[in-house]
């Protein structure tokens, strides 16, 4: 089973080679060039710092969404035959469980790797001393662990609201579309409603994980910190659990989904 997994991740590698070049060329570019770029175009080279701060944290958050299109862009090569989901001895869990695994792994690394490159460029631009230093990578680190439990979940609610659509498109035709849409409104609602009465607040109270209560971003209120760490708990136990126990189970129904759609 490993050795068939392992084909399947590189095969992936093979496919989405040119795509990986591209994403950590734009890691490094979006880094190092836009920060200079908008300092200069707004005049103001005291901000340099802060532009710097502001274009990696969105860059940072914008990796949750960055790894749907990674699984998406594979899913659209692979969808061109069918003959891979039709005749293949491995299983559909297996086959759809290397694309998120890929997917997730590309852009994890992208991920750290932008976080990494972030900090470097941070440091040389502050030049400042080593125990202030060590807060702020301290909070770039939580942000980043953060994101990454994030986009994990992300990945497996893009694949099971990819693969609903998909069925419900051959079924409904032009109505697909109103109807997909009305399911991830009601599945928003759904959420908000968790996220109002506590849920995720009383999730982070179970074992949580603090590395500074250090802000990343720390103009007023640094929504690249607070927003996604929370009084500075990077995660808990109890929200590790919660996503990962989701995203299994969205893998497995989405991945049944499909089937239907590839059977079809």
């Amino acid at each position: 089973m490993k050795t068939v997994f392992g084909g399947l991740i590189q095969k992936e590698w093979i496919m989405l080679k040119r795509l990986i070049f591209w994403i950590f060329l734009l890691d490094i570019v979006v880094i190092t060039v836009a920060p200079p770029l908008v300092t200069s175009f707004a005049g103001r080279l005291d901000t340099l710092y802060d532009n710097t701060h502001i274009i990696v944290g969105v860059l940072l958050v914008l990796h949750i969404f960055a790894v749907v299109f990674i699984l998406f862009e594979s899913l659209k090569r692979e969808m061109r035959t069918l003959d891979m989901w039709l005749h293949s001895p491995t299983s559909m869990v297996q086959l759809v469980g290397a694309k998120l695994t890929f997917a997730v792994l590309l852009a994890l690394g992208s991920l750290f790797f932008s976080g990494f490159l972030g900090g470097v460029v941070l440091y040389v631009i502050k030049d400042g001393t080593i125990g202030v230093e060590g807060k702020e990578v301290l909070a770039l680190v939580s942000v980043v662990l953060a994101l990454s439990i994030k986009l994990i979940f992300m990945t497996a609610t893009g694949w099971f609201f990819w693969s609903v659509y998909k069925v419900i498109k051959s079924r409904l035709r032009f109505f697909s579309i109103p109807f997909i849409l009305l399911f991830i409104v009601s599945a928003l609602v759904i959420w908000e409603q968790l996220r109002i009465n506590g849920f995720f607040d009383w999730l982070r109270t179970i074992v949580s994980v603090r590395l500074t209560d250090e802000s990343f971003y720390n103009e007023h209120t640094s929504y690249f910190f607070m927003g996604f760490v929370p009084d500075g708990i990077a995660f808990s136990v109890g929200n590790l659990a919660f996503y990962l126990i989701i995203s299994l189970v969205l893998l497995m129904i989405g991945s049944m989904f499909f089937e239907k759609k590839v059977r079809v």
